[in-house]
């Protein structure tokens, strides 16, 4: 993938989810979902991206059904309606699909550094822009683990995906009491190696990654902004 500097992919995050949440119709959903596509398929993280897309397949299909039969429950409902429909349900599937597509594409092209950075040069203070890195890298890390885990109980002969739902939660304890250890443990363990480094956010920092702008980096900053304002126009004030 081209490399593109950490504050425009944030840039690019912010104005997918703008987008994605302001828009009322297909057409605003399936352009953000073609460039999402086509950001993963030129990465270097196509694979795990496409993986992570796979596995969130069954909670896609649990929106359309909720939004379909229970949209009567939901703010969004009309009073007079018969509170079952199929093209809310389909609609909101499919949102929930993009935000998903959009969210892991963030994650996996973001390194922890690379957002660090990002949102220091863009005025965050440290201590927050260190703990969303650190959190990215533990969806990360968690990510990992919980791949690894799951086929490791796999090879003993571990069958999660068979019998009713109660016994598929039930399969899935032996995965989620490792991972939850596994989670402590690679917690204290970082905890101590920002000890043993006399690791503190007290004090100025030096910065050894500094991102720096190009001219394909304004370009797509000014697409993004356009991108941004003509859905405020359109989906809010109705203008264009």
């Amino acid at each position: 993938m081209p490399t593109v500097d950490p504050r425009v992919k944030v840039a690019a995050f912010a104005a997918s989810m703008a987008v994605i949440f302001l828009c009322r119709d297909i057409y605003a959903l399936v352009a953000v979902l073609a460039t999402s596509v086509a950001v993963a398929v030129v990465s270097q993280e196509r694979v795990r991206i496409f993986k992570g897309l796979k596995v969130m397949g069954p909670a896609v299909a649990v929106a359309l059904v909720l939004w379909s039969t229970l949209y009567r429950f939901s703010l969004f409902y009309r009073y007079g309606g018969t509170g079952f429909n199929i093209y809310i349900g389909a609609f909101m599937g499919f949102r929930f699909l993009v935000i998903i597509m959009v969210s892991l594409t963030f994650i996996y092209t973001v390194t922890p550094r690379e957002l660090v950075a990002a949102l220091s040069s863009m005025g965050l203070p440290y201590r927050a822009s260190l703990i969303l890195g650190l959190s990215l890298r533990h969806v990360l890390t968690t990510s990992d683990e919980y791949r690894a885990i799951k086929e490791a109980q796999a090879s003993r002969g571990l069958e999660l995906d068979k019998g009713s739902l109660v016994t598929r939660i039930k399969n899935y304890i032996p995965v989620v009491l490792p991972l939850l250890v596994r989670s402590v443990e690679n917690a204290e363990r970082l905890v101590l190696a920002m000890e043993l480094r006399f690791f503190t956010l007290k004090g100025k920092r030096t910065r050894f990654f500094r991102p720096r702008m190009t001219g394909i980096d304004y370009v797509i900053v000014c697409l993004l902004a356009a991108a941004v304002v003509l859905a405020v126009l359109h989906y809010v004030f109705g203008v264009v």
